[in-house]
């Protein structure tokens, strides 16, 4: 089963960022040292992080990821990504989604217009063509469809046991939604230009049946 990823990069002068790091073949590795000097790493999604290891050892990266973001537990971090705390992007802002029962984050990168970083919670996706049959049929069957969207297999493992994932991570969504960003991409799926608040507005309102002011009481782990 193939499913695309994305890996974006961020560039601060003559040093990169990575986000949700992909390991590259050797023509890919050139063009993107070519960019600039590849200086830290961020994984944002909980099962991502499969080529973190491979960054930390080829160019000694410094790793960003929250606390107990651990499905691949090494590198560990040289420090965690919070909300409110350091943020690896100059003038960026880590979002995290404090009711989810995995970890989940965000990065908004406040350039040309603002673009929004996401792991699995929020994705875009203009078409198929970067999945094989059997990765098609799994997104479909997951619940995932063409355009902007929470997706369903990320909420339900998000949600906690007896609780409504379609009330659940509202307030979570809502808070996204104060971002100013107008582009976004995702850890899976298409680049999204000049419109993504707009279709992220849309999935929000068509993903979950409570009102988005309901709040939820809930201790996160730190």
């Amino acid at each position: 089963m193939l499913v695309n990823r994305n890996m974006g990069i961020v560039r601060s002068g003559d040093d990169l960022l990575l986000v949700n790091p992909i390991r590259l073949t050797r023509l890919q590795e050139e063009r993107l040292c070519d960019l600039g000097n590849v200086r830290q790493a961020v994984r944002l999604g909980y099962f991502f992080g499969c080529d973190d290891l491979y960054y930390r050892d080829r160019f000694n990266v410094f790793f960003w990821r929250q606390h107990h973001s651990d499905y691949y537990p090494v590198p560990a971090a040289d420090e965690f990504l919070e909300e409110g705390g350091s943020c690896p992007v100059p003038d960026g802002q880590v979002f995290e989604f404090s009711h989810s029962e995995i970890p989940e984050a965000a990065l908004y990168v406040p350039n040309s217009g603002g673009l929004l970083l996401t792991g699995d919670s929020l994705q875009y996706w203009s078409s198929w063509t970067a999945c094989n049959w059997a990765g098609r049929w799994a997104l479909r069957l997951s619940g995932m469809h063409r355009g902007m969207q929470v997706s369903p297999a990320w909420c339900r493992r998000a949600t906690p046991d007896g609780e409504n994932s379609q009330r659940w991570l509202a307030t979570d969504f809502e808070r996204l939604l104060d971002l100013p960003f107008q582009h976004m991409l995702a850890g899976h799926g298409d680049f999204c230009a000049d419109r993504a608040h707009e279709l992220a507005e849309r999935a929000v309102a068509a993903s979950f049946s409570a009102p988005l002011s309901t709040s939820h009481t809930r201790n996160t782990r730190h």
